[in-house]
């Protein structure tokens, strides 16, 4: 039966794996929170010409891309930044800045589906708008390092500089679309073909890509005494990146967050124009997440120009490193509440009983049954670690029936008792 079948890069998350899913999600919005960061939630859906217009070669060729009823050409959206410039330029200008948001989406993209790659993609995305300094940047990061130390994944940051590139080639008239090509070329690791296409825009180029590409943190200052006739104008600029590269690697080293400088990150997004990071774990080497500083995307799309920065985390990745890992999802009490099927009376005593758990803070879910030895096998069997019993017997002297399912133990005690705080003192694991 092909409608049971799921699309390809796709996938259905049950079990350990969903319960996983929620934590992360979960442990990323209160981070995001605990740092000041506001939530925002966009469509899924878009008009095409939102990332048609500044996401990169690839990511225009991956879009879902379809027309609606009224013939208007949409797109699952591939990415959130876009989103969020457009939302921000909508209804977000007058308020206090820097505006800091923070978003959990489903983005989408038609690649060859692989491990850890996927069709239809999970992402948690932290954004900064309205702060030019380094300092946004760090609170992007340190934000993201918090949250991955909060879940246990080892981590570390690779940072590159794509405004460098940029500078050295609109010095040298090389258009946009050249631009882009030749970064794509480098992000992909096709430096050859980058060197070869260079050369044929641009001679003296491919002599300043070589440089940029072999070039260590230490020796970045020698670009600006090497090629100032180059850059002629644009040297304030070039100071200023190369300044902002250096500070940004020094100070996140400085807080502890390990950081390395790697010239040949250039990343596939042609809307970042300064410094750009991926994200790698020391379990399993691939990137779990990156972002970079992205001013002036406001201008793209008819607004004014704005400093913004921000980065996203692929929680699919990151699902795919924690799955081996020995982490506990649902820890804590849960609680089934197990009714005898014998009338009205017996469940309001029941619901009652839920109620007064979840205002303990204790999860619980009521179940009605015929035989309540087959209530607790599977009470045993789902993962619940206390059942509370209302059988005939406890119905009859107003008493409940509260048993620890891990050490088989039980109590009974009258109905109208603070049920909460005695599954928590006296059935504990230890009990």
């Amino acid at each position: 039966m092909e409608y049971i079948r799921i699309p390809r890069g796709t996938r259905d998350l049950i079990k350990n794996e969903a319960l996983l899913h929620e934590y992360l999600i979960e442990e990323f919005k209160k981070t995001a929170r605990l740092n000041g960061f506001k939530p925002i939630v966009t469509p899924t859906i878009e008009f095409f010409e939102l990332f048609a217009r500044k996401s990169g070669e690839e990511i225009k060729r991956s879009m879902y891309v379809f027309k609606d009823k009224a013939g208007r050409l949409l797109a699952l959206r591939p990415e959130v930044t876009a989103s969020v410039i457009r939302a921000y330029l909508r209804s977000l200008r007058g308020e206090p800045k820097p505006i800091m948001l923070y978003y959990v989406a489903q983005c989408f993209r038609y690649e060859e589906p692989q491990r850890g790659r996927y069709r239809e993609f999970w992402q948690g995305g932290l954004e900064v708008i309205g702060d030019r300094d380094v300092d946004a940047d760090l609170r992007v990061v340190s934000t993201a390092t918090e949250y991955l130390d909060t879940i246990g994944i080892r981590h570390y940051y690779i940072v590159g500089n794509v405004g460098l590139y940029r500078i050295f080639m609109k010095s040298l008239g090389v258009n946009e679309d050249d631009q882009d090509h030749i970064l794509h070329l480098i992000d992909k690791k096709f430096i050859d073909k980058a060197f070869k296409y260079s050369e044929k825009v641009n001679p003296v180029l491919k002599d300043v890509l070589r440089d940029l590409l072999s070039m260590n943190l230490n020796q970045l200052n020698e670009l600006i005494g090497k090629y100032t006739k180059i850059v002629e104008n644009k040297v304030d600029a070039l100071e200023e990146e190369i300044k902002r590269t250096i500070d940004f690697i020094d100070m996140l080293n400085e807080i502890g967050i390990n950081a390395i400088y790697d010239p040949g990150l250039v990343r596939g997004l042609a809307y970042y124009n300064s410094i750009i990071y991926e994200i790698k774990t020391q379990k399993l080497d691939i990137s779990i997440g990156g972002g970079g500083r992205y001013d002036n995307l406001t201008m793209v799309y008819g607004g004014p120009s704005e400093y913004s920065t921000g980065m996203a985390l692929g929680l699919d990745r990151i699902i795919l490193i924690l799955k081996k890992a020995p982490i506990i999802v649902e820890p804590g009490i849960n609680v089934l509440v197990i009714v005898l099927d014998k009338g009205r009376d017996m469940y309001k005593i029941g619901f009652d009983i839920m109620k007064k758990l979840h205002r303990y803070g204790l999860r619980a879910t009521i179940m009605g049954v015929r035989k309540i030895s087959k209530a607790l096998s599977y009470a045993s069997r789902a993962g619940y670690t206390h059942a509370v019993i209302i059988g005939s017997r406890e119905y009859e002297k107003r008493i409940v029936t509260i048993k620890n399912l891990v050490s088989k133990k039980q109590v009974s005690i009258p109905y109208g008792e603070e049920i909460g705080s005695i599954i928590e003192e006296y059935m504990g694991e230890n009990w």
